[in-house]
């Protein structure tokens, strides 16, 4: 049985993006399709979410995993670590605690979806956020670029299982998508 090198995902390119001068990795499959992008959870990059994307590759999409903490691979172990919760909960780019707000990292995503929308043809883009991300693609929806966002687990705000992590002011946009284009938000 051959080792896989988890360092370097299979069939996966790294690229560099900035905005809003703030620069991370984003590793990306496929190569024809319209776009998605999937946020991993708290545990960063993983083989499941690399099986994932590639499965995601394989149905027809272009994907692009945006790294935002952890090691820019698959290297990451699956388990949550408390390391990890520490660095999250003094982070400054995700609100753990915050109710009606998104977290600040969600400005760097947002053009990271018009990015992805205008080099897979302008068709729209698809978000996938999962657990402590699960709510950004509800954040994500009020940039009219995102068609489907869907919401797996969404687990902020923390100790608020009732609260979402999006402002009054999206949440009133992203309603109105769905009332007057049709948008469906899936959760």
């Amino acid at each position: 049985m051959s080792q896989i090198d988890l360092s370097n995902p299979a069939g996966f390119r790294r690229t560099e993006y900035e905005f809003s001068r703030r620069r991370k990795p984003v590793l990306r499959i496929g190569d024809t399709g319209p776009g998605i992008v999937v946020i991993h959870e708290v545990c960063g990059f993983t083989e499941s979410v690399a099986r994932f994307c590639r499965w995601l590759a394989a149905a027809g999409f272009q994907v692009y995993a945006p790294i935002l903490f952890g090691a820019p691979d698959a290297s990451n172990p699956e388990v949550k670590s408390l390391r990890r919760i520490v660095e999250l909960c003094v982070s400054r780019e995700i609100n753990l605690f915050a109710k009606g707000r998104a977290s600040p990292v969600v400005d760097w995503l947002k053009p990271l979806c018009r990015q992805a929308h205008a080099e897979c043809g302008g068709r729209g883009v698809g978000v996938v956020g999962m657990c402590l991300t699960g709510g950004f693609a509800l954040s994500m929806a009020v940039d009219p670029t995102v068609l489907a966002p869907v919401m797996a687990q969404p687990g902020l705000p923390v100790l608020s299982p009732a609260a979402l992590d999006v402002s009054e002011t999206d949440l009133h946009i992203v309603r109105e998508r769905t009332r007057r284009e049709g948008l469906v938000v899936h959760g």
